[in-house]
């Protein structure tokens, strides 16, 4: 099954086909409100005064809280893919968002090729991927026993593997037409660069790609297996063509997949 990442320009020249990789980021700093946004956090038994010796009080309690509820954010790495139900690549939405408002790129990758680079590349590393679920959530939160026959480090790191479920794959239906799938990096605390190997399989220009740029994408990818299609827009909807060149020259054709 194929998924698929849109991406600036910039961003694929410069970082992800030079490095053959994709960087993973922090939850806190996906652009839902519900996951940017700071949380308060608390359980059973959970005990503040342990994890914040030197600044915890009654007075300091409820920010203690929201300190805790960063260190479980914190533990959870996305990279971001669409297509979990739709082709993925003519998301017109997307485009506008996340491709540089048609300047960019959509990145067509194979599902079980990324998954097992993934887990190759970090194999002491819990990892999912796992289509996002915009159904209306149980009010509430779930609440976590907290062992104290267990370290603080093993503690959090059951809380995040609980949350992670409730919380990393769940949005509110307003974001459904992003029609997401995330790949999630458990309890890991820093950017990840994953190798995607022979995953990717093709790049999908956009409308308004500056075509000077394109040569440059050939070279990076010169000697692979990925194929370059072009978009254009018609009927009120995206269509794909094939792009390869020859003799110097830019020849498109029909795609019929």
């Amino acid at each position: 099954m194929a998924i698929y990442h849109y991406t600036k320009l910039t961003t694929l020249i410069d970082y992800i086909l030079p490095t053959k990789t994709l960087k993973s980021n922090s939850f806190s700093n996906m652009n839902d409100p519900r996951e940017s946004t700071p949380w308060t956090m608390g359980s059973i038994n959970l005990p503040l005064e342990k994890l914040f010796p030197e600044y915890y009080s009654d007075k300091t309690h409820i920010n203690c809280q929201y300190k805790f509820g960063q260190m479980i954010k914190e533990r959870f790495q996305i990279i971001c893919f669409s297509g979990a139900k739709q082709k993925g690549w003519d998301n017109e939405m997307m485009w506008s968002h996340y491709a540089d408002n048609q300047k960019g790129v959509c990145l067509e990758f194979d599902e079980d090729l990324l998954t097992i680079e993934a887990k190759r590349k970090f194999p002491n590393v819990d990892i999912l991927l796992k289509e996002v679920n915009y159904n209306t959530r149980k009010e509430g939160k779930p609440w976590i026993n907290w062992n104290n026959i267990l370290s603080i480090e093993e503690n959090i790191n059951n809380y995040s593997s609980i949350l992670s479920h409730d919380v990393v794959f769940h949005k509110s239906h307003f974001w459904e037409k992003e029609d997401e799938k995330r790949l999630l990096f458990l309890n890991c605390t820093e950017n990840l660069f994953l190798s995607y190997g022979q995953s990717l399989k093709a790049i999908h220009i956009g409308l308004d790609f500056p075509r000077d740029y394109l040569p440059a994408i050939e070279k990076l990818i010169e000697g692979t297996s990925i194929k370059l299609y072009t978009l254009i827009y018609e009927h009120d909807k995206y269509i794909r063509w094939n792009l390869s060149r020859k003799e110097g020259k830019l020849f498109t054709s029909v795609d019929k997949n």
